[in-house]
């Protein structure tokens, strides 16, 4: 039987330490640590389940997207659905 998260088995960061998706950002813009995340993500075959899964976490780098990014992703959906 198939669980709701069989689909980390197949995650691109499947094995790396999770840190690497929880750095914190101590500048403004990306910093390396970002950037590398997002990079594995970009790739990821189950990027959608990941977004998914962090859509409302507040930490971390989720489906490719920051925290702030999953916001605006919301609100800009809210948006579209109202208009």
């Amino acid at each position: 039987m198939e669980g709701r998260d069989d689909w980390r088995g197949r995650a691109a960061c499947r094995g790396m330490a999770t840190g690497a998706f929880f750095a914190p950002s101590t500048e403004p813009g990306a910093s390396e640590a970002e950037l590398a995340a997002k990079a594995v993500c970009s790739s990821c075959p189950v990027q959608e389940d990941c977004l998914g899964a962090g859509a409302l976490e507040n930490f971390g780098i989720w489906g490719g997207l920051t925290t702030t990014e999953r916001r605006q992703a919301r609100r800009a959906a809210r948006l579209r659905g109202a208009a």
